[in-house]
């Protein structure tokens, strides 16, 4: 048979879970894996001569989650020969034969890891960065944001001021824990509010594209243009969250444009469960980065800063077990151009996505960075749909059709929460019951292929209907999904 002259992307695909296999198992275990490594170059082949299909895309789905079971029965020979409170004569190793040592599971420190953390991200010269894992990435704020407080110890007559441009629902709720009469804490609307504060402002807490159901694009060049000639009064701490962002934001070009503040401390915290991970969501964990100049030695430093966060993450227990740690010890993780090559896909995709909708009609507004932004951090990993006639039962009709029309055509295409995956999935969400009213997001994954153009071309379809009483004539049978119990 005569190969067809387009390599098929799920080939690609394919090809990239082969390579994930090898970064997770050296080349000695081949005869272990020997059934799954031959499914892998079958369908390979397979496909090199033939048209890909949804059913092609499915056995690609489960021949990923069979490698993450791999990894995990690996890790677990591993870890379970040990008590969480070993003894301390005992050799600990992780999967990579490294050693590791701990008396009891929450001292355990994962220096090895954060080691090879260096390099992830470009930085000058004249900056110093150390970096701490933690056991997620609300436990990354949570730990940075306490210890913070302990370092500074604000009172009453010697107030704390911290804004904040960010808008996940569990960061609201956790800075909303720290509100005192010593920590003022102010969460602004508008762009310009935030930015006229900067004088005032000891610390700054930011979502370069703000976490909610507009995917705000925050002008970071204008921030970082107003401290220069506003925020020399007092040690600014400048804090990133890109949790959203991958590694579109160039922390060397932001570190650049800070080099005549002399008081500014950069943090950047973020979840490595998704895009760091690609996907296969081997272990929660959250990773806080500092960056302090090294030509100023009036600055607290950043190594200094980050053992002082390793001390209050044993105190607190929010540090990573020893399973974690080994499910992290990895050549997946940490390496700067594959991570690039995979938030290059998902932002990509959702941008496609987000790109061929039609809006004023049974979707009143689409929102991704993409639309409104051409900044390089203008990205997000999921796409955010708001119906025109925004009622539960009206959701509960387009998520039934969505339902339909996944099941009918076989696609890979999960109801689930959540992004970053190699597969898409889509969800209904509704912020708050009472209301009636919600979203429909759909967060693209890495994976192209059959059911990328099925979705792409599901939700051209959706969106040409003018309202949800014309969708339900073409779907007059189905059951509008009960969204009243989420």
């Amino acid at each position: 048979m005569e190969k067809i002259a387009k390599r098929s992307s799920l080939c690609d695909e394919l090809e990239e879970v082969k390579r994930i296999y090898y970064s997770l198992f050296d080349g000695n275990q081949e005869e272990n894996h020997e059934q799954w490594l031959s499914k892998v170059d079958t369908l390979i082949s397979d496909l090199d001569n033939r048209l890909e299909t949804l059913e092609d895309e499915q056995l690609i789905e489960n021949l990923t989650l069979e490698l993450r079971s791999m990894w995990f029965e690996q890790v677990q020979r591993v870890t379970n020969q040990h008590l969480k409170s070993p003894p301390l004569a005992s050799r600990k190793f992780l999967p990579s034969t490294r050693r590791i040592d701990f008396s009891y599971e929450r001292n355990i420190q994962p220096l090895i890891l954060e080691k090879e953390i260096k390099g992830y991200r470009a930085i000058g010269e004249n900056w110093v960065e150390d970096h701490v894992l933690l056991s997620s990435g609300m436990a990354a704020i949570s730990t940075f944001l306490q210890s913070y407080f302990g370092m500074f110890k604000p009172t009453s007559e010697k107030k704390l001021r911290m804004a904040s441009w960010s808008d996940y629902f569990e960061t609201r709720m956790l800075t909303d824990l720290y509100r005192s009469e010593a920590v003022e804490i102010t969460s602004f609307a508008k762009q310009e509010d935030f930015m006229a504060q900067i004088g005032e402002i000891d610390l700054f807490y930011i979502e370069p594209v703000r976490y909610n159901w507009h995917l705000e694009v925050f002008s970071l060049d204008v921030f970082l243009q107003e401290l220069a000639i506003n925020g020399h009064q007092g040690l600014k701490m400048i804090v990133l969250d890109t949790t959203l962002n991958g590694d579109t934001l160039d922390m060397d070009y932001v570190l650049d444009q800070l080099h005549t503040v002399a008081n500014v401390i950069v943090v950047q915290i973020h979840s490595i469960l998704k895009l760091d991970q690609q996907g296969l969501e081997f272990s929660n964990g959250g990773l806080v980065s500092f960056y302090t100049d090294s030509t100023n030695p009036a600055l607290p430093n950043a190594v200094n800063l980050a053992d002082y966060i390793r001390k209050i993450r044993t105190v607190l227990g929010t540090g990573l077990s020893y399973q974690e740690i080994s499910l992290l010890d990895n050549q997946l993780l940490f390496h700067k151009n594959e991570l690039h090559q995979y938030c290059e896909s998902i932002f990509e995709n959702n941008a496609l996505l987000a790109a061929g909708i039609h809006t004023d009609r049974i979707f009143k507004q689409v929102e991704h960075p993409s639309l409104t932004s051409d900044q390089p951090w203008a990205k997000a990993p999921f796409v955010v749909f708001h119906l025109r006639e925004d009622t539960l039962i009206n959701h509960g009709i387009v998520l039934a059709v969505v339902n339909e029309e996944v099941k009918k055509h076989k696609a890979t295409f999960i109801y689930g929460s959540s992004f970053g995956f190699r597969h898409h999935r889509y969800e209904v969400i509704i912020p708050n019951t009472s209301t009636g009213k919600g979203l429909f997001k759909v967060a693209m994954g890495r994976r192209r292929g059959p059911t990328m153009d099925f979705i792409l071309q599901l939700f051209q379809k959706l969106s040409t209907y003018p309202d949800v009483k014309s969708l339900l004539e073409d779907y007059p049978h189905v059951e509008p999904v009960d969204l009243t119990n989420l």
